[in-house]
């Protein structure tokens, strides 16, 4: 066995993932066993690199065409990967596109390779144990926001406006909470009238092309327009005047719950943030404790979404009860009840937006679980190689993530502290419910 196969495999210590690496590696080893870098890696970066060639072919074969890539893992220790990966999320946050493209179709390549290349960069770190899941995910999150700001320059550049198109991503982006696979819930807005609105459009269907459509370097993105207030009908844009009335005058709690989590991702940042806090603030100024209608809409999504997999022996760990979507619900609501008391964060994050209203014991009781949901997420995810909210405990993929997740008893320990984590959530949940207040969370 070549000298860099048998480290790897050693790092692994699995039999189950050093065989699968033999397979899903070969191309990787045969274009990298020598380079200097791989024979560089160690510790950390030596099993993040193992582990990612174990579960994903697509990495692997990637990783084969990429030696600069493999430098920067290379590079990374366990006193180094923070800050490295603290930098290269700076980097994305500020980065400035200053020219338009002159070949649309490798522009689109290129945004789908750095979207793979950086994903594949945290995967190793993380997967390696060098840098945390909140880390990782808030690296991925500047990595979306990064490719929509290219995206849009290279979408306008066509079609200028005397006005900016506004660019809002809602959820887990809005919130900074992205992990693997995540996709991109935008919506768009825009200063001027109808005329501007239907440029506008166009803009942002050409945007929302330029990250979905598949090319031979895959996806951006996937993304979903749904949330804006036609739904999907209408104009993919609308004006701020229309988006605040509409928020304002006809909009359910579930929208207003959404708007929590609503935060400018390009174009006019300014405007759009002004439009946001400004129709945040009157929405709360009326609102009261959401709670009758979470409940509601709660139950209606567990009986929809996971009461048949759950009765199947599958968990639904987004969906189903003490799933993450009860912390979203939590934290969104809670604003609802009493966010007009207190300032609304800058990244509405569910942490943040629980932790703005009240604070204790029990709040960090609720967040810890569901950071450990996160992470067990993020790797479900990573082995599966799309998003997925259901997971089958007796399947091979089970098996692998918890080996990922460093389930010390391996599936049955995973199984076990992932419903010790839903427990702990549903719990929360219902004593909020049950006392018609966030204030419950307080004892």
């Amino acid at each position: 066995m070549p000298q860099l196969e048998r480290r790897l495999a050693e790092a692994l210590g699995s039999d189950r993932l050093a065989r699968r690496m033999q397979v899903a590696a070969e191309v990787f080893l045969a274009k990298r066993g020598g380079d200097a870098a791989a024979l560089r890696l160690e510790g950390g970066a030596l099993l993040g690199v193992a582990r990612v060639l174990a579960t994903s072919p697509q990495a692997a074969r990637l990783l084969a065409t990429r030696p600069a890539l493999l430098e920067s893992i290379a590079d990374c220790s366990a006193e180094t990967a923070s800050e490295t990966l603290a930098q290269c999320k700076a980097r994305l946050l500020e980065d400035e596109v200053a020219l338009p493209a002159a070949d649309l179709e490798a522009f689109l390549d290129e945004l789908r390779l750095l979207r793979r290349s950086e994903t594949l960069f945290v995967a190793c770190l993380q997967l390696g144990g060098l840098v945390s899941f909140a880390e990782a995910s808030a690296f991925l999150s500047a990595l979306a926001e990064n490719v929509v700001r290219r995206a849009l320059f290279q979408a306008q550049v066509r079609t200028p406006l005397a006005e900016p198109l506004s660019v809002v991503g809602m959820g887990k982006i809005g919130g900074r909470e992205f992990t693997y696979h995540s996709d991109l819930d935008l919506i768009f807005l825009q200063r001027g009238g109808a005329e501007a609105i239907a440029l506008a459009s166009r803009i942002g269907q050409r945007l929302v092309a330029y990250l979905s459509t598949m090319t031979g370097a895959g996806v951006a993105y996937e993304v979903d327009t749904r949330l804006r207030p036609s739904g999907g009908r209408g104009l993919l844009v609308a004006s701020y005047a229309s988006f605040a009335a509409y928020q304002e005058r006809d909009a359910e709690v579930w929208e207003h719950l959404v708007l929590m989590r609503a935060r400018p991702l390009a174009g006019d940042l300014p405007g759009a943030q002004d439009v946001l806090a400004r129709t945040r603030e009157r929405v709360l100024s009326r609102s009261g404790p959401p709670w009758e209608e979470v409940a509601k809409m709660r139950a209606r999504v567990e009986r929809e979404r996971a009461e048949k997999d759950e009765r199947a022996g599958r968990v639904a760990f987004k969906t189903g009860p003490g799933g993450l979507m009860d912390v979203d619900f939590l934290a969104a609501g809670a604003l609802l009840e009493r966010g007009g008391q207190r300032r609304a964060p800058e990244i509405p994050s569910n942490p943040a937006m629980l932790r703005s209203v009240i604070a204790g014991p029990l709040v960090e009781r609720l967040l810890d679980a569901y950071s450990e949901l996160r992470r067990v997420e993020a790797v479900l995810r990573w082995v599966a190689g799309r998003a997925i909210e259901v997971f089958d405990p007796k399947s091979e993929a089970f098996a692998l993530s918890a080996e990922l997740a460093d389930s010390t008893d391996g599936v049955d320990g995973l199984a076990a502290r992932i419903e010790t984590c839903r427990a702990t959530i549903r719990s929360a949940f219902q004593g909020v419910l049950s006392r018609g207040s966030i204030a419950a969370l307080a004892a």
